[in-house]
């Protein structure tokens, strides 16, 4: 009885370990950008998102933005990336902000295959050298602008 009774835990053990394993965030998946101060990503009916990926051989992070609203929406954003150091590295020259048009109750995503949003597609390479050293993606200064 004592066995089965330690073999009964060691198979809980075991099986909580993988399903741990099976639920864990992997890079390709698309984690939130926070966008408020309490690590929201929801702002003024736009929900973000950042997805690292490669593309052609470089390692990149994609971008996806959500309306929900029923308004056209124009957004504006410098990139930011903040590392395993603990530092962000801003892009915030005015040359560098970045503008797209939002339709009401869609979703873009960032692509590199398709070229279609380009702004929506960074190269981690213009921010850090070593992809290791990447922790997430942000989109600086957001402004969302309701579009008349």
């Amino acid at each position: 009885m004592n066995k089965m009774k330690y073999l009964f835990i060691y198979i809980f053990i075991f099986a909580f370990f993988i399903l741990q394993k099976a639920n864990s965030q992997n890079n390709t998946s698309w984690q939130p950008i926070y966008l408020l101060v309490t690590g929201g990503n929801v702002m003024d009916g736009v929900e973000a998102s950042f997805q690292v990926n490669k593309c052609n051989g470089k390692d990149i992070v994609n971008i996806k933005f959500i309306n929900h609203t029923s308004s056209q929406l124009s957004l504006e954003w410098f990139d930011a990336v903040f590392t395993k150091e603990l530092k962000w590295i801003n892009k915030d020259k005015k040359e560098d902000k970045k503008y797209i048009s939002l339709s009401p109750n869609a979703e873009i995503v960032g692509n590199c295959l398709n070229g279609k949003y380009p702004e929506l597609t960074i190269n981690m390479k213009d921010f850090i050298e070593d992809k290791n050293n990447f922790n997430r993606y942000s989109s600086s200064q957001l402004k969302i602008i309701k579009v008349k």
